[in-house]
């Protein structure tokens, strides 16, 4: 009996030690959202648009879309480790390659023991070399793990 209650204390010992924090249930990507934007014409009529093939990718690294047909916007994965990223960007319509450039500061966030550390990002500046993209509205500059829109792209 004295071994039984032994072994029940021990394992209502490991039981009651068992850390709930190591298991991460929150969604950590902190990814810049973009939509697009097509001015028709000269007037500042601004309509949604979808390209029909894009691509586009890191410079130096491999593309993330290739041709991909349909996009409505992306979602820019930012450097982690520099206060600066470079991306190109063409559709099918033109042969014309854009580069964008992102400046910004990074924040290390802390979510949970299970989660760790996430990286957040506060945008500075964003251009283009202007070939594709006619011009860039940063509208929200806190990238954060909110699903929220923070660039529009204007064609």
């Amino acid at each position: 009996m004295k071994h039984f209650l032994l072994i029940a204390a021990l394992v209502a010992g490991l039981v009651a030690c068992d850390d709930e924090t190591k298991v991460c249930d929150t969604d950590t990507r902190t990814e810049l959202r973009a939509s697009f934007v097509y001015f028709k014409d000269s007037s500042d009529m601004q309509h949604d648009t979808v390209f029909r093939k894009v691509s586009f990718g890191a410079l130096g690294k491999d593309s993330i879309y290739r041709r991909q047909p349909g996009l409505r916007g992306l979602q820019f994965q930012l450097d982690r480790v520099s206060d600066s990223a470079r991306f190109f960007f063409q559709t099918d319509s033109t042969a014309a390659v854009d580069t964008i450039t992102f400046r910004y500061r990074r924040q290390p966030h802390f979510v949970s023991a299970g989660c760790g550390v996430v990286m957040y990002f506060n945008l500075d500046t964003v251009f283009s070399t202007r070939r594709v993209i006619r011009s860039i509205t940063i509208h929200q500059p806190a990238i954060t793990t909110v699903n929220e829109k923070n660039i529009t792209l204007h064609f």
